[in-house]
């Protein structure tokens, strides 16, 4: 073991300023532009630059790593330009403002990027034993960094905030966060780069394989495997037995054990060599046969999910998913999962893939959207060339179906690609004319998402900022505050205040016969049961007021499935005492 020394430690950070120039760029790059928001809170750092060295990180180490073995330096430093160059090109492409969409899209190429550190730099080898070991290194290691980044951070929390309490140094709060940027931005990674397989060992058919990994796989793994196993195998006679459709959540359960089965290989892939080790060969030959029928199940799920709710960014990645699954199974089989590494590399190609480009499932999303929107628009005699008429009267004789379609699809756009996105139908706030009862009333404040089949989730944000509080005539002001389970939502010397179903109760001094009862039911019914003929609900006073109180409730969630079956998770007030 080598002794640690400063010298050792500027040593280290040489090798990988040597290693990684390029990552280390990146990295530092992003802490600096941490460091200049925390700093600099005014400054207007554009989202590309943030995109830019964030996934320049990822996406240069699975370049260098992958040109270690050029021993040409200048073709090795090409190969390597030429990644940030064109990564530099794409994110200039990107809008001043992130929608969601943008945000989706950022999140898919950085997972691709993420998985090929793992990949990319064994594509040329025949044996799988470097890709494995590499795999598990890079895991622990980066674990390790993380566990190391987060007992610095404290330590150093901790030695700060002995000087202000002891010492009374003032210090302020963004140290925290200039700490945060050194830990976990600078020092993490870096950590982890000086860690990884030295590159003279980065191609050794090398396997340590410890208990460890052999009891994860084994004995944690496999049997959580084989209950998912049972479990839908059992759901699909079921249904076959009932001949009825599956239930569309079935897809992310057959998900979670394709992508389960596909670890679990992984982590025991060394045993393979064991040929007394009859439940890992076996796992290897006919995992991809056991899974074939529930992918048919999944993909009769999703079908049956398209037809209900037609099509979102999430369901066609399931659906590529789904056909991945079909691929990589069928692969499998025919290889006898010799080489497990393709597993990675196919599922990195047809993520990114689907990602970029005009055949991106962002853009086929937002077309198909757009045209649909427009043919129903049409189909409804609601336009008039290509705008809406925009006479409530008329758009209110539409059937209930049709409406709350459009509603869903209508927001659902706006939310994921823009305000602007459906501009070449609707004027400004027009769009607000179709309301789906049960689901949308008004896009800012108040919005209702589907749970599953059967319940529905609604979420009421009335809150004002910046506002003068006037306690005339009441005499005092409780704040109530309720958090999922806990049904006290206030409690002091004077008053113990209570949610009961949806009635609030105020008991005083301590009394246990109730003070005052406030019933939310007739507030929360007239949202659920908005009529469509009706004006938008008003969400900017979401007051009750009685004799001798007034309640202003500023925030509040619900789950429903029907009108009379209300379960109130939180809620946020003020209630006004006389």
């Amino acid at each position: 073991m080598k002794k640690i020394s400063i010298k050792n430690l500027l040593a280290k950070l040489q090798l990988v300023a040597a290693r990684f120039p390029f990552v280390l760029f990146f990295v530092l790059g992003l802490g600096f532009l941490f460091l200049l928001k925390i700093n600099r809170q005014h400054i207007d750092i554009k989202p590309y630059l943030w995109v830019i060295f964030s996934l320049g990180i990822f996406l240069n180490l699975s370049v260098s790593l992958f040109a270690e073995r050029i021993k040409n330096i200048l073709l090795r430093n090409a190969i390597n330009i030429l990644s940030i160059i064109l990564l530099v090109v794409y994110c200039l492409t990107l809008p001043d403002k992130f929608e969601s969409v943008h945000f989706f899209k950022v999140i898919a190429i950085g997972i691709s990027f993420i998985l090929s550190i793992f990949a990319i730099p064994f594509l040329r080898r025949e044996n799988d034993a470097p890709f494995w070991e590499f795999s598990k290194t890079i895991v622990i290691q980066s674990l390790i960094a993380g566990l190391f980044s987060q007992v610095l951070f404290a330590g150093l929390s901790l030695a700060i905030l002995s000087l202000k309490e002891l010492f009374k140094v003032p210090i302020e709060n963004k140290i925290y966060e200039n700490l945060a940027v050194i830990c976990y931005i600078y020092f993490g990674p870096v950590f982890l780069l000086a860690n990884l397989t030295p590159k003279t060992e980065m191609h050794k058919p090398i396997l340590n394989f410890n208990t460890f990994f052999k009891i994860l796989g084994l004995y944690i793994f496999l049997p959580i495997l084989a209950l998912y196993t049972l479990i839908l195998y059992v759901y699909l006679f079921q249904i076959i037995v009932k001949w009825e459709l599956p239930n569309g959540w079935v897809s992310m359960l057959v998900s979670v054990l394709g992508l389960g089965g596909f670890l679990t290989m992984h982590i025991v892939y060394p045993l393979r060599s064991e040929t007394e080790n009859k439940l890992v060969n076996t796992l290897s030959k006919y995992f991809s046969v056991i899974l074939l029928p529930l992918l048919v199940l999944m993909s009769v799920g999703i079908s049956r999910r398209f037809s209900d709710y037609g099509i979102t960014i999430n369901r066609l990645y399931v659906i590529i998913l789904n056909v991945w699954l079909y691929g990589i199974c069928i692969y499998l089989f025919i290889t006898q999962s010799r080489h497990i590494k393709w597993i990675v590399i196919s599922f990195i190609t047809i993520l990114f893939l689907s990602s970029v480009g005009p055949w991106s499932v962002f853009n086929i999303t937002k077309q198909f959207m757009i045209k649909d929107i427009g043919q129903t628009l049409t189909d409804s005699k609601l336009l008039k060339n290509g705008k809406l008429i925009a006479d409530s009267a008329i758009i209110n004789k539409l059937d209930s179906t049709t409406s709350a379609r459009l509603s869903e699809k209508i927001n659902y756009t706006r939310q994921t690609y823009g305000k602007q996105s459906l501009n070449m139908y609707f004027k400004d706030t027009e769009y607000k004319l179709f309301s789906k009862k049960g689901e949308w009333f008004d896009s800012e404040s108040v919005k209702v998402e589907e749970v599953n089949d059967s319940t529905k989730y609604i979420n009421i944000t009335v809150e004002k900022r910046n506002q003068r509080i006037d306690l005339k005539p009441y005499s005092a002001l409780l704040i109530l505050k309720k958090q999922k389970n806990d049904s006290k939502v206030f409690e002091d010397n004077d008053y113990l205040i209570t949610l009961k179903n949806t009635d609030i109760q105020v008991f005083k001094n301590k009394e246990t016969s109730v003070f005052i009862t406030i019933s939310l039911k007739q507030k929360i019914d007239s949202l659920i049961r908005k009529d469509l003929n009706q004006s938008a609900v008003s969400t900017k006073k979401f007051e009750i007021i009685g004799n001798d109180y007034k309640l202003v409730v500023s925030k509040m969630s619900i789950y429903f499935n029907k009108p009379d079956n209300i379960n109130l998770n939180n809620i946020d007030a003020n209630l006004f005492l006389k």
